[in-house]
């Protein structure tokens, strides 16, 4: 059977974070189990799908998934266990906020079959997590990684923003370092990029904040790759990086686009050929739940080649890029014929290295990864 990922949103965060445009609500005990009680039914919904694939991989996001009940977590994943065959090695993910760990939620979130914790630390800097409008601070952070360990965690992703105001090369350097000594496996390293309609957002519209110059904001960015290298966390991805062997299951059937269902308001799923998306609105969900209908937006019915732009796309943000033998076998084409001029412009660039096997990005490259997918369009 082919394999699948599933994605479940919990929409709820205590407040909202300056920079986040990920759809979420206030949370609130009865908006919670109702919720729960939506989600079981769309999880219901996919029971067609139930001999077709095992599920490998699951990735419980938000919002702030560790605000809600052990128990509710619990719920959904029984009910995917009913619809579907979940592999006995499944990476089964949860996101968190360090100040929402306590001992005996994380010792039931260990009970209950979560593998993989996934920490918003964004910085180690208090007045960094202040300015971004983060509800823990660097202690609060650092505690809560040593209490996962104890409670078994061992596979624990921290997910680290740069490209702050007030951020510096040493301080990310500094906050690197420090998450390093906690033994964190992953590291998830972003790029601060305003999104409108988010407070920040606003901020630097009304001149109130500053962003980084460009030369900064890549000097972080660099800085960062060399020393998580250093320490044995190797980039596997634009803005990822893990211990071998602890690279993100379920990010990786994005990269490697493969099929993944969403579950929960604003979730996103891809199968077959469409991709369609559940609208961002928590009360039309549970409406809709109630007679067991799930409006889903169809983003678009994909074509041979938009898959195959796609997945050159995405396989090259992966730093071990696109096999040649497998794009030949998943779309009949020879890349290296249809893609010649590409191909040249991109290696006497050094924007591209090209093998036998495969061929993939450069540091460079990169660097400038949006504008090398634009040469294959």
């Amino acid at each position: 059977m082919k394999k699948l990922g599933i994605y479940i949103h919990i929409p709820f965060c205590t407040k909202k974070c300056g920079y986040c445009d990920f759809y979420s609500v206030k949370w609130n005990e009865v908006q919670e189990d109702r919720y729960i009680q939506s989600a079981i039914k769309e999880i219901q919904s996919y029971k067609r799908l139930g001999d077709k694939f095992v599920v490998d991989t699951v990735f419980i996001g938000g919002g702030t998934p560790s605000i809600i009940k052990a128990e509710s977590i619990e719920k959904l994943l029984n009910e995917v266990k009913k619809i579907f065959t979940v592999k006995k090695d499944a990476e089964i993910t949860m996101e968190a906020n360090p100040n929402t760990l306590t001992e005996d939620n994380l010792k039931e979130f260990n009970r209950i079959g979560i593998n993989r914790l996934s920490m918003g630390v964004q910085s180690l800097e208090d007045n960094i997590l202040k300015k971004i409008g983060r509800s823990h601070n660097s202690k609060e952070a650092l505690e809560a990684i040593d209490r996962a360990k104890s409670q078994g965690f061992e596979n624990i992703n921290a997910d680290l923003m740069f490209n702050i105001p007030g951020q510096t090369v040493e301080s990310i350097k500094e906050t690197i370092l420090q998450l390093i000594k906690k033994g964190i496996k992953h590291i998830s390293f972003y790029s601060l990029k305003l999104e409108e309609g988010t407070p920040m957002y606003k901020l630097e519209k009304d001149n109130k904040i500053t962003m980084p110059e460009e030369e900064l904001e890549r000097a972080m960015y660099h800085a960062g790759i060399e020393l998580m290298e250093k320490h044995k966390l190797l980039q596997y991805e634009v803005s990822n990086f893990a211990v071998k062997g602890y690279e993100c299951r379920h990010n990786l059937k994005y990269w490697n686009q493969d099929e993944y269902i969403g579950i929960g308001p604003s979730a996103h799923s891809f199968l077959g050929s469409m991709r369609f998306n559940n609208p961002p609105n928590l009360t039309e969900y549970i409406v809709s739940s109630e007679d067991e209908i799930f409006e889903r937006n169809i983003q678009e019915f994909m074509t041979e080649e938009d898959l195959s732009f796609e997945y050159i796309m995405l396989r090259l943000r992966l730093t071990e890029g696109l096999n040649l033998s497998d794009f030949k076998n998943k779309f009949k084409i020879d890349f290296k014929e249809k893609y010649l001029e590409q191909i040249k412009y991109l290696t006497e660039n050094n924007l591209a290295e090209l093998s036998d096997e495969s061929m993939k990005l450069t540091r460079k490259g990169m660097d400038i990864s949006n504008y090398v997918f634009m040469q294959f369009m």
